[in-house]
């Protein structure tokens, strides 16, 4: 669970990429933010989850979620990754990530101990 402070980080860190979609021409943005359109949920065989960012770029699915220092382990959140991935690769598209400054190599960490494919990890700049 996050705290007022990471709840603030990752709706920066969602908006950040809404703002770098809509800045490289994506469609159908839609994003877990006050303000936009909710992604649609996606529905997996033990649990169904909503992304905190769909977009389609070039004809490309993206699907992607943000996570705060405190997440990126989370059980919670290898639920979502796993289904976000499947779900990418069965629509042709790519799975994202954004994580905060500094947290790149944990993020990759985690995916690579949970044999999950994602295309690009995002860093708040």
């Amino acid at each position: 669970m996050r705290n007022s402070s990471e709840s603030k980080e990752h709706a920066e860190l969602i908006n950040m990429m809404v703002r770098h979609f809509i800045g490289q021409g994506a469609r159908n943005v839609r994003a877990d933010i006050s303000g936009v359109t909710t992604p649609d949920v996606i529905h997996g065989t033990k649990q169904d989850h909503v992304p905190d960012l769909t977009v389609d770029k070039n004809g490309t699915r993206i699907i992607l979620e943000a996570e705060t220092s405190s997440t990126i382990s989370d059980s919670h959140t290898a639920s979502q990754w796993s289904l976000f991935s499947d779900a990418a690769q069965k629509a042709g598209g790519e799975f994202h990530v954004v994580v905060p400054k500094g947290y790149r190599g944990e993020a990759q960490q985690r995916a690579t101990a949970l044999a999950i494919k994602v295309h690009t990890i995002w860093t708040l700049s």
